[in-house]
């Protein structure tokens, strides 16, 4: 009788054991489920946040996008400001070989003892019109109102205030020669007056009057133009820049606001 009674015992007890053990493995199973679904949720949320894009910075990357920037591009400007320069520069050459007439201090120029004080100013080379065309220029044809008129048996072309000499494939231009006479100047020339005696200028050419007609002359000097055409140098001579053309040095200098040049006699240097 002890013997069934120790052997019921037994089995009870391995019963109950049993029974603990599985009641312990299903709290750990549902303990490491819960542990589990929470890992999941916060990665899930993590994941979420890093997928939800910033409003911020989506506004910021639409309106850069789409709307131009108000504030000035400086380096832009600054650019093409140097492009401006460097297109419109003129070359200037320094010349050694010449210098100013010292005895203009001696000379009146319409009341005013010497020249002009000097005052630089660039040069704009000046296109007059559009039947203008500088020194150099070739035209394969003239325009019929062009006439024909000569100097020491040389034949010239003259239209508007130009030149031209014919040549292989059409019509050069070229410098106003000295002493050639025309029966008119083009509108837009200027009137000049020195100590009393009166000029006209057209295009870098002087004239006087004769017989009705104009005669180009020498450059006289002193004489004070507005304009001057294109196909100019500008020199340095000893420190100042003056403007040459038709072997003529032009003085830059201002008067009452205007910019304006002044014809100055130059000496070959010893």
């Amino acid at each position: 009788m002890k013997k069934y009674t120790y052997i019921l015992l037994a089995m009870f007890l391995l019963v109950g054991l049993s029974s603990h053990e599985m009641m312990g493995q299903r709290m750990d199973h549902k303990s490491s489920r819960n542990d589990n679904t929470k890992s999941q949720s916060k990665n899930d949320g993590a994941v979420a946040k890093n997928k939800r894009p910033k409003t911020k910075n989506i506004n910021t990357n639409r309106n850069s996008s789409r709307r131009p920037s108000t504030q000035p591009n400086y380096n832009i400007r600054s650019k093409n400001r140097k492009i401006v320069r460097k297109s419109t520069k003129v070359q200037i050459r320094v010349n050694k070989r010449v210098r100013i007439n010292p005895g203009h201090h001696h000379r009146h120029y319409n009341g005013h003892r010497g020249y002009q004080p000097y005052r630089y100013h660039p040069y704009r080379g000046h296109r007059y019109g559009p039947h203008w065309h500088p020194h150099g220029h070739i035209l394969r044809t003239l325009a019929t109102a062009a006439i024909i008129t000569s100097i020491n048996n040389k034949q010239y072309h003259y239209y508007s205030g130009v030149y031209y000499v014919k040549q292989s494939g059409g019509y050069i231009v070229v410098n106003p020669p000295t002493n050639i006479i025309v029966n008119t100047l083009p509108d837009g020339f200027e009137n000049i007056t020195i100590n009393g005696d009166s000029y006209a200028y057209f295009g870098g050419a002087f004239y006087v009057k004769e017989n009705g007609k104009h005669k180009v002359i020498d450059a006289p000097d002193g004489a004070v133009v507005t304009y001057i055409p294109e196909g100019a140098t500008e020199e340095d001579i000893n420190g100042n820049y003056y403007v040459v053309y038709n072997h003529t040095y032009y003085q830059p200098f201002n008067q009452n606001g205007k910019n304006l040049y002044q014809v100055v006699d130059m000496n070959p240097t010893n």
